[in-house]
């Protein structure tokens, strides 16, 4: 089990209070930045578990995230809604936080997101997401945009009652998670909106302003940054417009084993 702490203080009880899931596939470039950014944590109402559920890489993904946890855990069939199942089904801690690899977190992170479950009546909490990479003026003009909208859309859908949340560093009860049966697996996109409109349904759902985790833009850049806003648009118009699965085309790897 990780365990993060103050150097020196011994850990104030060994059943974790906080799960952190991080699901991987081929993340070697990125894995270890993340887990050292959970060490730096100053939590200290309990201890951190950290769970990641790798999708059977290639690469030294696994090997790495050995040095930092315990739990490394392999799964065939490539799927992030897989993943992060698998990974909350294994978890002891009564509060579980969804991480992407490419992420970092800021070392006050778990403390602010932990604060925000203090009302019994809140079920999921997403962090306030920041351009990791430093680059150029137009990148860094689009980083602002594009991280900028992303937040003020979570907030606002979220006051509205129907959250949508991108699952790259939320938080949850485990219990609402078993409650609402997890993240649906049969979806290749989406999957994160459809799984924070059902916490909408049975809970209070917001965005913590001040937790702070510094998210990379390589998948948004990958195919061109309209072309994939192109891709998500239409893709989500079949899932939440016409009830159909997204085109698997866009998303080739939810089929690859």
């Amino acid at each position: 089990m990780q365990q993060v702490e103050r150097r020196g203080r011994p850990p104030i009880t060994n059943q974790p209070l906080v799960s952190i899931v991080i699901p991987t596939y081929c993340e070697e470039q990125h894995i270890e930045r993340c887990l050292k950014s959970i060490r730096r944590q100053k939590f200290q109402k309990g201890a951190i578990e950290v769970i990641v559920v790798d999708s059977d890489s290639p690469d030294n993904t696994k090997a790495l995230a050995k040095q930092y946890t315990n739990k490394v855990l392999n799964v065939e069939t490539r799927g992030v809604s897989k993943a992060r199942n698998m990974g909350a089904q294994k978890a002891k801690g009564e509060l579980l936080i969804f991480l992407d690899a490419d992420t970092l977190l800021d070392s006050s992170f778990i403390s602010k997101m932990y604060e925000s479950f203090a009302d019994s009546r809140v079920a999921y909490v997403s962090g306030s997401l920041v351009g990791l990479e430093r680059s150029g003026i137009a990148d860094n003009l689009f980083k602002l945009f594009h991280y900028g909208l992303v937040n003020k859309v979570a907030a606002l859908t979220a006051k509205l009652g129907f959250p949508l949340f991108p699952t790259v560093c939320c938080a949850c009860r485990k219990r609402v998670f078993r409650k609402i049966g997890g993240f649906d697996e049969n979806l290749a996109i989406a999957e994160d909106l459809v799984f924070s409109l059902k916490m909408g349904k049975v809970g209070k759902c917001l965005v913590n302003g001040e937790a702070k985790a510094h998210t990379s833009l390589r998948r948004v850049k990958k195919h061109g940054k309209m072309k994939n806003y192109f891709i998500y648009f239409k893709n989500y118009l079949r899932v939440f417009v016409l009830n159909q699965k997204p085109w698997i085309h866009d998303f080739p790897h939810t089929v690859e084993t």
